[in-house]
């Protein structure tokens, strides 16, 4: 017998949505396997689009939204727990993806194979063992040329809430179902989804600053990896980057500016041997600047990556003076001790779950005890074996 389908809100807001637990979409997938034909099987496919509809309008911590909101791909947090507040394994999600491969794939329902991944991204993951390939296959064929913007656009997110896991294979450790040859569609599938026609360039929109947000953070993730920065250099990702610079540094926020001022500083890729432009320049020396210039703390997902960015800057230039060191140490206690005094209020307005304030005031604190080395034993660089976080 299926699960019920547990409480499918934002944790921080499950209180205020507790009718969502009664949608019962595993019972429903079943039933629709079940029914192959007739009005039976109409009524459960109508029930499952509903269910999948009433879920992705719950995407917002603080509000309803409509389904079809374009904001929901890029700040819609779908995450959910159970009712004892423990978050869900991998495999409850395995009836999920069932439902796109075998079902909405299959009819090509944009509207409702939209939704569906938008739910998957709440997996933060590549899914359990014996659907990871079905998955992976799935965001191939949504970031495909001739689907519409709404479908490959959520299937970047998805992919990129995977990052930590793309990020994670290798030749030495592929997964169970993932192969070199599936990593390579899905390289080239994430060009795709931004230029439906690589060929010609041709854009759904050339700058869209939280898409490319969304594409630069997973770029930045994958290309710590050697294996994945031939795959991005050979398909077209790092000129892509590349073209954002001055976007990037003309725009209020920081976050793009981190994750390319990230990639442009990891300095074993292969495209980092040519000379980098003066705008290139400028922003990969910018990531110092932020946490001065800006107000870092107010985005705490993203604060990891930022900590990445800035230990990819210190590690490629062993020369930076002590007195930037220390200034540098001070504004990242400055936004440690800022982010400790109103964790409380970034929760209870959506922007942030416990779990990433807890990483990056853990990334942060490890960020301000290495710079506090660095600055008391001069001669010591920064320990080649630190962890890079890369976001959660």
């Amino acid at each position: 017998m299926a699960k019920p389908w547990p409480i499918f809100a934002p944790s921080r807001w499950k209180s205020m949505k507790t009718f969502v637990g009664n949608l019962g979409m595993p019972g429903i997938f079943g039933e629709l396997m079940n029914a192959r034909q007739g009005d039976v099987r109409r009524k459960y496919l109508a029930d499952a689009r509903t269910a999948l509809r009433t879920m992705v309008v719950h995407g917002y911590s603080h509000k309803f939204s409509s389904p079809d909101d374009e904001d929901l791909i890029w700040y819609g947090d779908l995450r959910w727990c159970h009712s004892d507040g423990l978050m869900p394994s991998c495999e409850e999600f395995d009836w999920l993806i069932d439902y796109v491969v075998d079902e909405a794939g299959h009819k090509r329902d944009d509207e409702t194979e939209g939704d569906a991944l938008l739910a998957l991204s709440a997996m933060r993951g590549l899914g359990s063992s014996t659907k990871r390939r079905s998955y992976v296959t799935s965001l191939i064929r949504c970031m495909g040329s001739t689907r519409p913007p709404r479908v490959r656009h959520v299937a970047l997110r998805a992919a990129s809430d995977a990052r930590a896991d793309l990020a994670a294979i290798t030749i030495g450790s592929m997964p169970e179902g993932v192969d070199a040859g599936l990593l390579n569609d899905l390289s080239r599938a994430l060009f795709t989804a931004l230029c439906p026609n690589h060929d010609q360039a041709v854009y759904d929109a050339f700058f869209h600053y939280k898409r490319d947000c969304c594409y630069a953070r997973l770029i930045f993730s994958l290309a710590m990896n050697d294996e994945w920065g031939e795959r991005l250099t050979r398909d077209g990702h790092f000129e892509r980057c590349t073209s954002l610079v001055e976007q990037a540094l003309g725009h209020n926020d920081w976050e793009l500016r981190c994750y390319l001022a990230g990639i442009f500083t990891c300095t074993d890729l292969p495209y980092n041997v040519l000379p980098l432009s003066p705008a290139q320049e400028r922003l990969r020396t910018c990531v110092m600047t932020i946490w001065n210039q800006e107000s870092p703390y107010a985005s705490p997902g993203a604060l990891p990556d930022l900590v990445a960015a800035t230990r990819q800057h210190l590690q490629g230039d062993n020369n930076v003076p002590n007195d930037e060191l220390s200034a540098l140490a001070r504004d990242v206690h400055g936004a440690l001790e800022s982010l400790q005094r109103t964790q409380s209020f970034f929760m209870s307005i959506g922007v942030a779950t416990q779990a990433d304030v807890n990483a990056a005031l853990s990334s942060m604190q490890g960020l301000h005890d290495d710079l506090c080395c660095m600055i008391d034993n001069p001669k010591t660089s920064q320990r080649d074996d630190d962890p890079v976080s890369l976001g959660s």
